[in-house]
């Protein structure tokens, strides 16, 4: 239950980026409407904590002095959020004034999260790539089938996102999605929050204007995806394992195979229990016709 006084908490995991991380808490304290804003730093080395002094009545600061890794950072932020409704703000990007006024505004109990569509910012040549997000949609409430259909095509970043905080606590794995084995930076999991909200809800909203800003430079994800070192590759494995993950779980809900796995374990705990009894008996029965046979004798 929400007791807090505002309906979204933006969450923003850092990790030695505070020449970035200003203008990323300022975009979140200038929404129209107020959020909860959370930084969650876990071992920066840089000046983060120097730098949150200018904002310690404005943000709840989340330091831990080791780097449990971006997962657990992401983790540690939710759990300190008070409010239902969760937005992702990466410590090197920013959004528009109104990105959660105008994504809240689509957010009702048939919808399970929502996105804006995305301005690349192109930190070398200084310029931008405008609205890279491809669904062909308008503003507007959709079938959650579409963004499912998407999802497994490419990826829509949680940065552009206002998501449900339950959807996030289900989705969210503290290391490794069970299985798998690529791994980079920690992607690949993201892509379980909208694949488990079009699973949960029928619809899901969409902004087709870009309220959300994502920085290209080094070190970010985005130059990563297109490295020809194999990182793009690295890459592509950890988001395709995810999705598989995503299609059993689906296909297992879809099929209701919970109860049948239920009903498979409760005959191999039945007949296991009832043989166990049935071998001890016999020996019992066994060793008693044994001592009567030597004291026949």
């Amino acid at each position: 239950m929400n007791n807090s006084i505002f309906k979204v908490s933006i969450v923003i995991p850092t990790f030695n980026r505070a020449i970035y991380l200003e203008k990323c808490i300022l975009s979140a304290l200038e929404q129209t409407e107020k959020c909860e804003i959370i930084v969650c730093d876990h071992g920066s080395s840089d000046n983060t904590m120097q730098l949150m002094e200018k904002f310690h009545d404005k943000v709840i600061y989340i330091r831990r002095e080791i780097d449990y890794g971006i997962h657990f950072t992401w983790l540690d932020a939710i759990l300190t959020a008070t409010c239902d409704f969760i937005h992702f703000n990466f410590d090197d990007d920013w959004i528009a004034p109104t990105f959660i006024e105008e994504c809240l505004s689509l957010m009702n109990d048939s919808v399970g999260c929502c996105f804006s569509n995305v301005n690349m910012y192109l930190q070398e040549s200084d310029t931008y790539n405008y609205n890279i997000i491809k669904l062909g949609l308008e503003t507007g409430i959709h079938n959650s089938n579409i963004l499912r259909n998407y999802s497994y095509k490419s990826v829509l970043s949680p940065g552009a996102g206002l998501f449900r905080k339950k959807t996030l606590l289900d989705s969210l794995f503290v290391g490794n999605i069970p299985f798998s084995k690529n791994t980079y930076k920690g992607v690949g999991p993201d892509v379980l929050f909208s694949l488990m909200a079009s699973e949960e809800y029928k619809y899901f909203g969409f902004i087709n204007k870009p309220l959300a800003f994502f920085r290209s430079h080094d070190n970010s994800i985005t130059i990563d995806a297109s490295k020809l070192d194999g990182t793009k590759k690295k890459i592509k494995k950890a988001y395709n394992e995810a999705v598989i993950f995503y299609m059993i779980l689906r296909f297992v809900h879809r099929y209701n195979l919970f109860f049948f796995f239920q009903l498979k374990l409760f005959f191999i705990h039945y007949f296991n229990t009832k043989s166990i009894k049935l071998y001890i008996v016999k020996n019992i029965n066994s060793y008693i016709f044994r001592k009567k046979m030597k004291s026949n004798l």
